[in-house]
């Protein structure tokens, strides 16, 4: 039996360039979670992380759109991401 490689890890975690699912909104609120999903995110997508700086926000690709997510959200978002496959 092959054994998940898969991490969950906070999308502020994520590296540039790793493509991660989003599995659960962590402990945000229903004001944020409807914030995310009226700009098209939600669970099971599929995400990109295009863009992580120090104090700015997280920008992800979701086909060709770029969304900027900021920390404090980013923190709660919870991914799963193959390491191995983005290596």
């Amino acid at each position: 039996m092959e054994k998940n490689k898969d991490l969950e890890i906070s999308l502020l975690d994520a590296p540039v360039g790793a493509v991660v699912d989003l599995v659960s909104w962590g402990s945000l609120s229903q004001e944020d979670i409807r914030k995310l999903t009226d700009v098209g995110i939600y669970l099971d997508l599929p995400l990109t992380v295009s863009s992580v700086t120090i104090s700015g926000p997280v920008v992800v690709a979701i086909s060709n759109v770029h969304v900027a997510i900021g920390r404090p959200v980013a923190k709660e978002l919870k991914v799963l991401w193959n390491k191995e496959v983005d290596e």
